[in-house]
């Protein structure tokens, strides 16, 4: 049942990484991941080769230790995006971040890192404790990255009820936040109707599974 519900979390995640690539960033703004194997998310057509996978990057927070950096908090995922321009082609005014920070010329106040957190609720209640405890959950994170000198550090979380509910404003807001691009609501619309859809047939295989 464990692995189940995680591969549940992991299909809905990569809905939204999915639909974040279709932005103007496109697969460059994925500095980290943690919702399934990197051959995995390749075979759902996310070019992700470069990004990190389950484990934080060190270039994110050089300032901590190696053990502290593996005991730190993961999100499902993290943006790193330019202050000042988004593109998915690598430019003078919007160059590889991967590449800056091997050549350690990477400058954190010109660089926003969004952390992406998923979770479901009960369909009837939205839950506001879960948000506070996602909020607890990377605190220490977010004040590492802060305590980096990034422009910005925001904790994004998307809400979705267990059998595919679609919340004004624990999923709507948070994915109108996300996505950058001028077909905008398109996009939401669309990603939310296969995040219901895949919810409902998830449940059905757990019901199926428990009996």
């Amino acid at each position: 049942m464990r692995n189940m519900i995680i591969k549940h979390h992991n299909t809905a995640s990569v809905l939204i990484a999915q639909a974040l690539q279709k932005g103007p960033c496109g697969a460059n703004q994925f500095a980290y991941t943690d919702v399934g194997s990197a051959d995995k998310l390749s075979e759902q057509g996310l070019d992700l080769r470069n990004t990190a996978n389950k484990t934080l990057p060190s270039w994110l927070l050089p300032k901590l230790t190696a053990h502290a950096l593996k005991a730190s908090s993961r999100p499902d995922a993290i943006l790193f995006l330019p202050s000042t321009v988004c593109s998915s082609r690598v430019t003078t005014r919007n160059p590889n971040f991967q590449q800056l920070a091997k050549d350690k010329k990477l400058n954190p106040n010109q660089w926003e890192v969004h952390l992406i957190e998923f979770k479901f609720c009960e369909d009837t209640r939205p839950d506001p404790p879960q948000l506070q405890y996602a909020k607890a959950q990377h605190s220490m994170l977010i004040a590492n990255l802060n305590r980096q000198g990034y422009r910005e550090v925001k904790l994004h979380l998307i809400l979705v009820g267990a059998m595919g509910t679609i919340y004004k404003d624990y999923t709507d807001k948070p994915l109108e936040t996300l996505i950058w691009t001028t077909i905008r609501s398109e996009i939401d619309t669309q990603t939310e109707q296969t995040l219901h859809q895949t919810c409902i047939c998830t449940h059905k295989n757990k019901v199926c599974t428990a009996i």
